[in-house]
């Protein structure tokens, strides 16, 4: 219900339409129109992704008054700077949905994705692969259809562990090997013990195949034997 009611004042702020000059009756006739018997169901559905915001808006408010507005300027710098979601998922069949990365998976471009409708914060999406997936089969009705869109812009943050033998120059070559398949280092962390190491480094990725890149670009530094994708 939260997230339909956020929806469709989304959308009335697109147009600079009021929703608070909409009558209780109105909504209930809407309501009735979708079948719904309560204006509450008509929120949960398009929260669900049943009804179209936009529909439900142009039977709340004339049309010609829609067909006359235009988007607000606000909403259009909204969206370009990604305040609406992630920008570089969308639900399928539905570009006005909010979308975040869930953060048990942190899903990256390339990889096949789910989207799981939560309360209150829209479709969280998780990597298919996502051990907590399965956890969401209980409630199989929330399981929405996602997928990547648009170019790729987007840095993803990934964070991986190295296993390796401690030796000189291990940081500086592990380095070089991320400065090759160009990616930049937002955290690193080297811990030492008993002639081992193992070093968390945080870098930006463009998506799965850059990744992949990078994992092969490490498996090559003298005295790394294993590197791991952390999941949050």
């Amino acid at each position: 219900m939260e997230i339909g009611k956020r929806l469709l004042e989304k959308e009335a702020r697109k147009y600079d339409v009021s929703l608070k000059k909409v009558s209780e009756e109105d909504y209930r006739r809407v309501a009735r129109d979708n079948g719904c018997a309560q204006v509450d169901d008509l929120q949960a559905g398009i929260g669900y992704g049943k009804f179209s915001a936009r529909q439900v808006l142009a039977r709340l408010v004339p049309s010609a008054q829609l067909e006359a507005a235009h988007p607000s300027r606000l909403t259009t710098v909204k969206r370009a700077l990604g305040f609406s979601g992630d920008l570089a998922i969308q639900v399928h069949g539905h570009g006005d949905l909010m979308v975040y990365r869930a953060k048990c998976c942190n899903p990256i471009r390339g990889e096949e994705i789910t989207g799981y409708i939560t309360r209150g914060k829209g479709i969280a999406v998780h990597a298919k692969s996502c051990p907590n997936v399965q956890n969401l089969l209980y409630d199989a009705d929330r399981r929405i259809e996602v997928e990547w869109v648009g170019p790729k812009y987007s840095l993803y943050p990934v964070k991986l562990t190295l296993f390796t033998r401690d030796r000189q120059g291990l940081l500086a070559d592990v380095t070089g090997a991320i400065a090759d398949v160009h990616s930049n280092i937002q955290d690193i962390e080297v811990h030492t013990d008993n002639s081992q190491a193992h070093i968390d480094v945080t870098l930006d990725i463009v998506d799965l195949e850059h990744l992949e890149k990078i994992l092969s670009s490490l498996r090559k530094v003298e005295g790394v034997y294993q590197v791991e994708r952390v999941a949050h």
